[in-house]
């Protein structure tokens, strides 16, 4: 072992001495950090500095202790301590004024940090501080345990492996870590690892997973259908644990093909502390956001979006009611799979159908003309399905992580068929509010700034907007964000929108904001499958073959002037809203002469029809 590392273990596991100390006698940690942290902070130094001021301090037997159970200089062939051992002996020192350093070293030395991109520094001070904060306030067995375990890590474990060891058992973390996982610009390795958090996590057993649900759902339920249980547990992700089984519904005698998803046990409690940690951040964001240089972004917004959504997770029946609704949404459309919902579900257990599939990410693999026409068919499903709806209330999926979509391997007539898992998070918006989503969208493609501020009702609640003084606020941000955006994708200027909103004090449309962020998960998906894919432009194409189809009817009502700005179509887009689409891809300079011929082919049927 080098000295190095030992000084740096030795110095996690003494840091398990601060939990004995109550909280409101615990060092303060103090936030915000100091900007020349980033620059100056060295782990590899800090750690023999913070080992060698501890050490002396401690009793012989402490001293003794520690030495045998790392392996150090001066230990003897003493046994190794058990783990209850350990905890109880380090619980005797008071550690108090260690606790900020310790935290800090504890931090640095996993390499969570190294998980935001090198394109997004600006964003380092917030992750540092969110999780210094998380740690500081995570209940004393809970940071005992991370503790102890990123210590006992290999030498040579990899960072991807100290990465995820620090994101165990913690939803919250987990859940960002999944929002990451699909992001091209997170290094490989540290990306390969978070997308281990979608569904294949394996800290659970099947016997913990099988003896929760037969508490559920009883023996008799058991008999009744007929259940029974795999060996094996088929997946886990942050909040739910997937055990595949059989079941035979009442007066059938078909076995059917089965899943039982059940909330992991541990999740409840600790997702209820972490939400209360977040409440906190919440409001130390709230109050500090002044000193994050983060531009005009609402970092409380953020904290209190991602409570909201871990929340809607575990609610169990409302999961259960949108994947009802979805698969009777889905039940017409040949290319979608949606599990069936069977009646011995609880309010703890979901019992649905069995899909035989794979993560999409992992389809065709050495095919990239058929993953790329998977990509095709996964934006249509997402996206051009969604704006394009003829119901009069759209259903998307609010959560579309690889984990959570599929490719369906046992369809031979369709091999592009795709399955939508985990309905935990959705939402539905209405014609009317789709229509505006289609101007934001032009807004932004066209680089329309009166088109975006026209049309803002569709991102915020209320009416203030549309007044004098908030049509003025709404033009400073719409400008900023068409400067700023560069070659960024619709979606991701459209977040960037709504951000600046919010740190205007404008509360955004849950259902449009979840969507917006479903988008972007879906671009770092597609990124994967097919990285020649233009989103953006491969929506565009598909609104453009819809407008096409629609040309009988805009003839008619080009005929009929006083309809010709009607948005009474499927793509709900105006002749106003094509006309203005088609001398954009023509260039700017041709828009009076575009102009001038549309007037002209409107001009005899407005002299012979008054």
């Amino acid at each position: 072992m080098s000295q190095i590392s030992f000084y740096f273990r030795a110095g996690v596991f003494l840091a398990t001495l601060l939990l004995s100390t109550p909280l409101l006698l615990r060092a303060e940690i103090p936030l915000p950090t100091p900007a020349e942290h980033y620059d100056s902070f060295d782990p590899e130094r800090e750690g023999p500095l913070l080992f060698s001021r501890i050490f002396p301090e401690l009793e012989p037997s402490q001293q003794s202790l520690l030495l045998g159970l790392m392996g150090g200089p001066g230990s003897g062939a003493e046994p190794r301590p058990s783990r209850d051992e350990l905890i109880a002996q380090l619980k005797t020192v008071d550690w108090t004024r260690w606790r900020p350093q310790v935290l800090e070293l504890l931090l640095h030395r996993s390499h969570v940090l190294e998980v935001v991109p090198d394109q997004a520094r600006d964003w380092l001070p917030i992750v540092h501080d969110s999780l210094l904060f998380f740690l500081d306030h995570l209940g004393e067995e809970r940071l005992l345990e991370r503790l102890l375990n990123q210590a006992s890590l290999p030498e040579d474990a990899p960072r991807s492996e100290q990465v995820l060891q620090f994101l165990s058992q913690t939803p919250t973390l987990q859940k960002i870590g999944q929002i990451f996982a699909r992001n091209p610009e997170v290094p490989p390795d540290l990306r390969e690892a978070l997308q281990i958090l979608e569904n294949s996590l394996k800290t659970t057993t099947r016997d913990q997973v099988t003896e929760f649900i037969l508490q559920e759902i009883g023996p008799e339920t058991v008999e009744e259908y007929q259940v029974h249980f795999a060996e094996e547990v088929l997946a886990e992700a942050t909040i739910g644990v997937i055990l595949p089984c059989t079941l035979v519904l009442p007066g059938e005698t078909r076995v059917r093909e089965a899943v039982a998803k059940v909330i992991k046990p541990y999740v409840m409690s600790a997702l209820q502390e972490e939400l209360e940690i977040f409440d906190r951040l919440t409001q130390y964001f709230a109050e500090y956001s002044g000193s994050y240089a983060i531009g005009t972004i609402l970092i409380s917004d953020m904290f209190e979006e991602i409570r909201e959504a871990l929340s809607r997770e575990i609610q169990v029946v409302d999961e259960q009611e949108n994947l009802a609704k979805a698969g009777e949404y889905y039940q017409h459309n040949e290319r979608v799979t949606v599990p069936e919902l069977y009646p011995l579900s609880t309010e703890h257990v979901t019992f649905m159908g069995f899909i035989h599939g794979q993560k999409i990410t992992d389809a065709f693999p050495g095919q990239p003309q058929a993953r790329a026409r998977l990509a095709r068919r996964l934006v249509d499903i997402l996206t051009v399905d969604v704006l394009l709806s003829p119901h009069e209330k759209a259903l998307f999926h609010g959560d579309p992580h690889a984990g959570n979509v599929f490719h369906v391997l046992d369809n031979p007539q369709d091999p592009y068929r795709i399955a939508l898992l985990d309905w935990g998070l959705s939402g539905e918006f209405s014609r009317e509010q789709r229509a505006q989503l289609m101007q934001l969208f032009l807004g932004v493609r066209l680089n329309h700034a009166k088109r975006l501020r026209n049309h803002m009702g569709a991102l915020i609640e209320g009416e203030d907007w549309a007044s004098p003084q908030g049509q003025e606020k709404i033009g400073i941000m719409v400008e900023e964000t068409l400067a700023e955006k560069g070659q960024g994708r619709i979606f991701d200027v459209l977040a960037q929108l709504m951000s600046k909103a919010a740190q205007q004090g404008y509360k955004i449309r849950f259902n449009i904001g979840l969507f917006i962020k479903s988008q972007i998960t879906v671009g770092g998906i597609l990124s994967e499958l097919d990285p020649e894919l233009n989103q953006d432009q491969y929506v565009m194409d598909r609104i453009s073959g819809q407008v096409f189809k629609e040309m009988p009817k805009r003839l008619l009502y080009t005929l009929w002037f006083p309809a010709w700005n009607s948005h009474s179509y499927p793509t709900q887009l105006s002749n106003e809203d094509v006309k203005d689409v088609q001398f954009q891809s023509w260039g700017r300079g041709l828009k009076t002469a575009g102009k001038a011929v549309w007037k002209g082919i409107r001009w005899p049927f407005e002299v012979l029809i008054p």
